[in-house]
């Protein structure tokens, strides 16, 4: 049996050794994991919810998948989807096809960190995105974007699995995923 590094006779630990002993022994929960919302239950958890692009080019993205896929792009407002985007503010690209929103698009922010990278991110369905962040930090994935709450879509964040590869998770405010 493999023993800890810190397994040493407890009855030699005293006063603050034995504090720091117990701070060492516990696990370690990220701050924004101690007031997670509970779990939803939904069938519809670890499904695809939305696929997005980060492009450093929304045109010719929107250009090379209208072509490629036949999808529609429709320019939409980044804050708020249902109407076009006012001079100078910021835009996202709603991808149709038959009608039905298949993907998005957005411009990759140049502030962003340098993790994030032009390509496409898969949205998954979960519970509680609180707690799948920490289940993804204990099987060797790291967190590239912190939970948070988006007031529109829910509870979101971006996690890179053990190989590096981003993934977004959400808990959704509507039950229904996108698709």
């Amino acid at each position: 049996m493999r023993r800890s590094r810190f397994a040493f006779p407890l009855k030699h630990a005293r006063g603050p050794a034995l504090a720091i002993l117990v701070a060492l022994a516990a696990p370690v929960v990220p701050a924004f994991a101690e007031n997670a919302p509970a779990a939803a239950a939904s069938p519809d958890n670890g499904t695809v919810w939305w696929s997005e692009i980060m492009s450093a080019d929304p045109a010719r993205t929107r250009e090379f998948y209208a072509s490629v896929a036949g999808w529609t792009p429709k320019t939409v407002a980044a804050t708020d989807t249902t109407r076009a985007p006012n001079p100078g503010e910021a835009e996202y690209t709603l991808f149709t096809s038959n009608g039905v929103e298949v993907a998005g698009a957005s411009k990759l922010d140049p502030d962003d960190a340098g993790d994030v990278r032009p390509g496409w991110i898969t949205y998954i369905q979960v519970a509680s995105v609180d707690t799948a962040v920490v289940e993804a930090l204990k099987k060797g994935g790291r967190i590239l974007k912190a939970p948070f709450d988006d007031t529109t879509i829910g509870r979101m964040a971006i996690v890179a699995d053990p190989d590096g590869i981003p993934v977004g998770l959400v808990t959704p405010k509507s039950s229904a995923p996108v698709n």
